[in-house]
């Protein structure tokens, strides 16, 4: 237990662009041993993130991963009296059903179910059983780890929080509880410019050395530049394991060495490091009961600081003892002297998340499918299109106001018809009558599947609209999950989707993550970045909303990657197997 100056690296550092901070929505999500998953690094969401790759290849997986980790972020409390003064481990819910209901229910179908490296030590050859899974978020200004423990063999709808770490960005301060080893720690984070620079040195003289290398093997006459130029080689790799392996454990046979370099400077662009910080038992205080748990750990070092904490150990005989206790009480004063003087960012981190987790909302539009029920009975629980409806009319959008003009606006877009209303039975059934330009009306029932899917969208964004943008000039802005969209459409209306994307992106400030199947969606994505006509990459990069994520169900270590947009639209990488490629290797193979 002692204090220490020396930059240490954060767990697992965030990939997440800093220069979106100011939303108050996640901006990256990343998990360990979570379902199909040993490793699943961390994702950085764009304003409309697009998951696309075979079936089972875990796009479903990242969206439980995502809602569970907003769920219990919001819903950990510090629930009873007898927890706080007991210091028990918080729980974590897998059956989260009045928030959203992600159908896992309990830790033992959560956690990765084969070998797997602890997450102690991610670099082990060791091979176990996983007892533990890790989520690391970003939300806002705000990272969070949470690490979970539990037993697989018993249904247990929760599991045991062992860990959790909180890092304010935007305060430049971190708080940690962990529940394991009961310790809390407290650390003023420091800058990273230097191992950034010194990361990207050590990456272009080690690329360039294996570049002449190779050119010089190839050419194959001067054995004693090739000799000169491998143990050049050898020499950086050393370097290089001593940079990502500080410990010294055992590396893989198959270890890449620029791919290790690649990670430690994606990383380094948005880690901190420790300048100062104070290891501590864990004390916890009664502060306000029944309170957010993630709140009330930054709460709890604030009550630490300005406690008087306890007299000077007495009545010890054993001199070791005695000694080892007043080293101890004299590390912990000096650490809540020193804590003191930071009580007043404590508070701004305190404020500042207790406001991100009131603000934050994610909706969840799940794939369901398109009845034809003539009249939509809201008592009916499993009928997704008669609860959206009832919630549509119970927010009171009438005629001429913009969340109805919306939708009138975009039923033409979609040739659904020119214009809707909604006629009420007993205030639990409903009809939807859609009219047409010439004032011709029918049922929504008897529409094609694809119009009542895309009706139903509409009127469930409305109502997200009406919700938060009163809310919206202090920043309460909804993140919209939508699972196979294009489900019943025509190409045509499925490449428009896009569109509706970005107009309530632009329009709104909506956020997306979209799971699909849909070729002529992400086609139309292309055709969009290509009419911004951006003047060059790094205005690309800056701002296109869109981020296009291929799961590749093949690859264990990297099990996904991002395809990267170029300013005329087209994509520099290619989609894995059957996705693009497909319609065209049809075309050929009829031509």
């Amino acid at each position: 237990m002692k204090k220490t100056f020396k930059k240490t690296e954060l767990i697992n550092p965030t990939f997440a662009n800093e220069n979106r901070t100011k939303r108050q929505d996640m901006n990256s999500i990343g998990f360990n041993n979570f379902r199909r998953f040993a490793n699943f690094p961390e994702m950085d969401l764009g304003d409309i993130t697009l998951l696309v790759g075979g079936n089972n290849s875990g796009k479903s997986t990242l969206v439980k991963a995502l809602l569970l980790c907003v769920d219990n972020a919001q819903l950990m409390k510090t629930s009873t009296l007898d927890d706080i003064l007991n210091i028990k481990s918080p729980k974590f819910r897998f059956d989260a059903n009045d928030w959203h209901d992600v159908k896992i229910k309990t830790f033992s179908r959560a956690i990765h179910n084969r070998l797997a490296p602890s997450l102690d030590n991610l670099l082990d050859d060791e091979l176990t059983l996983p007892t533990k899974m890790r989520f690391t978020f970003t939300l806002g200004n705000f990272k969070f780890i949470i690490e979970v423990a539990g037993d697989k063999d018993k249904d247990e709808p929760t599991g045991e929080v062992t860990f959790i770490s909180i890092e304010d960005r935007g305060n430049m301060v971190q708080y940690s509880a962990n529940y394991a080893y009961h310790s809390m720690s407290y650390s003023v984070l420091g800058s990273t410019s230097e191992r950034e620079t010194l990361v990207q040195k050590l990456y272009k003289e080690y690329a360039s050395a294996r570049e002449e290398l190779n050119a010089l093997s190839e050419a194959g006459d001067d054995i004693a530049a090739i000799s000169a130029q491998s143990e050049k080689v050898t020499s950086l790799e050393k370097q290089i394991e001593e940079f990502v392996n500080p410990d010294g454990n055992d590396l893989p046979e198959d270890f890449d060495y620029e791919q290790a370099l690649k990670a430690q400077f994606v990383q380094s662009l948005n880690t901190r490091y420790t300048s100062t910080s104070w290891d501590l038992p864990m004390e916890d205080y009664i502060d306000v009961a029944n309170e957010n748990l993630l709140v009330h750990i930054i709460g709890n070092f604030i009550e630490f600081a300005n406690n008087p904490g306890q007299t000077k150990p007495e009545g010890i005989e054993d001199p070791n003892e005695y000694s080892t206790a007043m080293q101890t009480w004299m590390y912990v004063q000096e650490a809540r002297e020193a804590l003191k003087q930071e009580v007043d960012k404590m508070r701004k981190s305190k404020t500042d998340l207790r406001l991100l987790l009131n603000s934050i909302h994610f909706e969840y539009i799940t794939a369901h499918a398109a009845n034809q029920n003539t009249i939509y009975n809201s008592a009916d629980r499993n009928d997704y299109i008669a609860e959206t409806v009832h919630e549509f009319v119970r927010e009171n959008i009438l005629k001429g106001q913009d969340e109805h003009r919306f939708v009138v606006d975009w039923m033409d877009k979609f040739g659904i018809g020119s214009d809707f209303e909604t006629e009420q039975f007993g205030g639990e059934a409903y009809r939807v009558i859609i009219k047409d330009a010439d004032g011709y009306e029918v049922n929504l029932a008897d529409k094609g599947m694809g119009s009542i899917q895309m009706m139903i969208l509409l009127l469930r964004i409305a109502t997200l609209l009406r919700f938060y943008r009163p809310k919206s000039m202090v920043g309460f802005y909804p993140t919209i999950i939508i699972e196979e969209p294009e489900q019943n459409l025509h190409p045509r209306v499925q490449s428009l989707l896009a569109d509706l994307l970005l107009y309530l992106n632009k329009e709104y400030n909506c956020k997306f993550v979209i799971e699909t199947h849909s070729e002529y969606l992400i086609r139309k994505t292309q055709v969009l970045v290509a009419n911004e006509k951006y003047e060059d990459e790094k205005a690309l990069k800056e701002n296109n909303p869109f981020k296009v994520y291929y799961f590749d169900a093949d690859n264990a270590k990297m099990p996904y990657y991002q395809m990267i947009y170029r300013t005329d639209g087209k994509f520099s990488n290619e989609f894995g197997p059957g996705f693009f490629d497909t319609a065209a290797e049809l075309a050929f193979e009829l031509f």
